[in-house]
């Protein structure tokens, strides 16, 4: 996707570009049903459709992680275009917003089940989708956006790392580490969990970590809110986006976790919440969701590190095609994780004999 800057000239060609990310956003549901209802069809061994969903099923799964992949590129796109449009800026930020879709479609359905609104989450996300591509026709494509792009502030900055280290050594790296045993069944996965529990768990470093989840998640936000005001280039744009879509995780995270299971529903955050015990992730037409939306947190949380690293690298005189090269190797490395995580969840066993 590559997107030209703007020539002052408003048409409906033009303003396509714009609408993407939005649109692909408001079809994600779509897909996500599509699938779950292939799956379904298969496990009732309907001989009819048998053939056909074994085909819609792949199709569909791989369509909804391709919409965020689509707002992506069309974030990237608009980033860079050195003086944008009103309309143009309102996209590029509306893009990264449609970005993080899979973690707000699950915030959106998870909040709608404690209020017990009778509205379907599904039509409440087409309402809001579309009042956003409304929002972008009516913007200004002909009108240069009055911006004063301002560096973060350099003590922020580091702030904003040394919190991610943190996190890292007191929880990130035990819980992905523990996610990693997903796929040696509930005993092992319970069995590191516990272990690793006595660490994040205890009086003094719970709280902790949801402080410096919340630094991290408002200082990343007023990040991207001055980043997206100055052009800038994709593997900086992967990281903002990245990021974005990190803050609506930490959020919906925190609220399924603190609010809505030990609250709301009063049970553990184990191996059953993590899973989706009993239908499982996969079978289950509201667990569903929760497939793309675990595997973008695994993947965005150690690609955002690679991205970081990458600045800290260039920072500190590191060439630019070796910094590159290092991001592109740990978002690869990432893509696996997460993969394997992700199978775990879903069914996936490996036995050690």
């Amino acid at each position: 996707m590559s997107i030209a800057a703007h020539s002052r000239t408003d048409t409906g060609k033009a303003r396509l570009p714009m609408l993407a990310a939005p649109l692909a956003a408001l079809l994600y549901p779509f897909a996500l049903k599509g699938f779950n209802a292939s799956v379904t069809r298969i496990a009732e061994s309907d001989a009819g459709a048998f053939a056909g969903s074994w085909l819609s099923a792949p199709v569909c799964l791989a369509l909804a992680f391709a919409m965020p992949l689509i707002a992506m590129l069309a974030a990237m796109s608009f980033s860079e275009i050195g003086h944008p449009t009103v309309a143009q800026l309102r996209a590029k930020r509306a893009a990264l917003l449609a970005v993080a879709a899979p973690t707000l479609f699950v915030f959106l359905g998870v909040v709608l089940t404690m209020l017990h609104d009778p509205v379907p989450d599904t039509w409440l996300w087409v309402a809001c989708w579309a009042i956003a591509l409304a929002l972008l026709l009516r913007s200004d494509n002909g009108v240069p956006a009055v911006v004063a792009p301002r560096p973060v502030p350099a003590p922020l900055r580091v702030a904003h790392g040394v919190s991610a280290l943190a996190l890292i050594v007191i929880f990130l790296a035990l819980h992905i580490a523990n996610h990693l045993m997903f796929p040696a069944g509930e005993g092992t996965f319970n069995a590191v969990m516990k272990v690793f529990r006595h660490v994040y768990r205890n009086d003094i470093l719970q709280p902790l970590v949801v402080a410096l989840f919340l630094f991290q998640v408002s200082t990343g936000l007023f990040f991207v809110w001055r980043l997206t005001a100055a052009p800038s280039d994709r593997f900086r744009t992967f990281q903002i986006a990245s990021g974005v879509y990190l803050a609506f995780y930490v959020l919906d995270h925190m609220d399924s976790v603190f609010v809505f299971a030990r609250t709301y529903l009063g049970i553990d955050t184990g191996w059953g919440w993590a899973t989706g015990a009993p239908t499982g992730i996969i079978k289950d037409a509201w667990n569903i969701r929760l497939l793309p939306h675990y595997w973008l947190g695994a993947f965005f949380v150690l690609a955002h590190l690679a991205a970081g690293t990458r600045g800290v690298m260039m920072a500190h005189s590191v060439s630019k095609a070796f910094a590159d090269r290092f991001m592109i190797s740990g978002t690869v490395v990432a893509a696996i994780i997460a993969t394997w995580i992700m199978l775990g969840m879903s069914g996936m066993r490996v036995q050690f004999v």
